[in-house]
């Protein structure tokens, strides 16, 4: 057997003569080095996929980039653009863009017996894609606006608890335009997106009434909202949909420029990108707090075995080697406790991700339960990293054996 491992294995056992303290160190730093890699874990599984899940939540809302009209934000009711321009197939193939909508919004009023609340009618088609609202649709169906012209409309869980009204009531709303218009719409479904702000203040309706509304004709839109692929960067995105207008635009298509959900959720989006320099901060905290631990650690057993280091340097062993012995025991360490954290924190992620058992507050973090998900390949850079860094922390204590001298360290029991 290797004489470096040998030592090493033999260091702060019981079976290794004094040194409770040594063994007691050693299960200090294991449990510091578990926790640290299992609060790594957990963060990591957490927050990519909390950003994803509110990014595609907005995303839905109000489109990844939008088609404004000039001085107008997407919720224009002021100046309609035709529903039809000459690079809009342009846009269509690029390879990350999904879908270009044209969608109309109007401003109502709604009244219920004690309150009166403002609200955005979102006015789409048979053509727009729904399928988010049918994930998280609470009660009720979806409209379809396929037929003749529907009265159904689809709001939210929240903002129909606050009216006070349910599935097939009736919705009187109040639009005030040029003079009053009153339209009576019927309750079809209920949706839970748990995105406080938009939940109040959006509900989605037929295109041709919302189009009627604001005394547009069929072929007129408010803005268009182009879906892109979960993945891609919505900045880039907006920039490549911008050169195609700027070069492809002519003097027949109406004037418009892009915004990206980035601007027009600016708020939101400065907070999810918090999110990362916080979970870098805790990674690099918790590296750091298990390397000095660890330090600690190994500091004591080197003070423990001071009359051993001087044995060995007495009998010809050089600096580097037994600082050799003291890092395989130092590894030894952070192995156990690595895969202590990394057991504990994927049990913790498993029954998490299976049993929801952390529940959240939607209204101020825009989801029910902690949500979860695993990337191996993550988890794998994660340990490699957190090994490394560690040991290279650990090494900084070990150099205290440049400085043990034979002659004052060696005694007879």
């Amino acid at each position: 057997m290797n004489l470096h491992l040998f030592i090493a294995r033999r260091i702060g056992t019981e079976g290794s003569g004094r040194g409770r303290m040594g063994i007691i160190s050693n299960r200090i730093g294991c449990i510091s080095v578990a926790v640290s890699i299992l609060i790594m874990i957990l963060a990591v599984a957490i927050v990519a996929v909390f950003k994803s899940q509110i990014r595609s939540k907005a995303t839905v809302f109000m489109g990844s980039v939008t088609l404004v009209a000039p001085g107008e934000s997407p919720i224009n009711e002021l100046y309609p653009l035709s529903d039809s321009f000459s690079y809009k197939k342009a846009i269509l193939d690029l390879e990350f863009v999904r879908g270009v909508d044209g969608v109309v919004y109007c401003s109502g009023m709604i009244k219920s017996e004690d309150d009166i609340n403002g609200l955005y009618f979102k006015g789409v088609d048979s053509l727009y894609n729904l399928a988010f609202f049918e994930n998280c649709l609470y009660e009720g169906e979806l409209p379809d606006y396929s037929g003749r012209i529907s009265n159904d409309v689809l709001i939210s869980r929240r903002l129909a608890s606050r009216l006070g009204c349910s599935i097939g009531d009736d919705l009187v709303t109040y639009f005030i335009k040029d003079d009053v218009k009153v339209r009576k719409f019927r309750i079809c479904g209920l949706y839970d997106a748990q995105l406080e702000d938009l939940d109040m203040t959006l509900a989605i309706v037929d295109k041709r009434h919302a189009q009627r509304i604001n005394g547009w004709n069929k072929n007129q839109v408010s803005s268009f909202e182009i879906a892109i692929d979960p993945g891609a960067d919505i900045k880039e995105a907006n920039a490549e949909i911008e050169e195609i207008l700027y070069v492809n635009s002519t003097d027949e298509d109406d004037a418009m420029f892009t915004m990206p959900l980035t601007r027009i959720l600016n708020n939101l989006f400065d907070w999810l990108a918090l999110l990362d320099l916080n979970m870098l901060m805790v990674l690099l905290l918790m590296m750091v707090v298990a390397g000095f631990n660890m330090i600690s650690a190994i500091l004591i057993i080197l003070f423990e075995k001071i009359s051993m280091i001087g044995l060995l340097k007495a009998l010809g062993m050089r600096n580097r080697n037994i600082r050799k012995i003291f890092l395989l025991k130092a590894g030894s360490i952070v192995g156990k406790g690595m895969i202590w954290g990394n057991i504990i924190g994927l049990l913790i992620c498993f029954l998490q991700w299976k049993f929801k058992i952390i529940k959240l507050n939607p209204t101020n973090y825009f989801v029910s339960f902690v949500p979860i998900k695993l990337s191996f390949v993550d988890i794998l850079l994660l340990n490699i990293i957190s090994a490394v860094v560690i040991m290279l922390i650990i090494s900084i204590s070990t150099l205290f054996i440049s400085r043990v001298s034979p002659d004052k360290t060696m005694r007879v029991n």
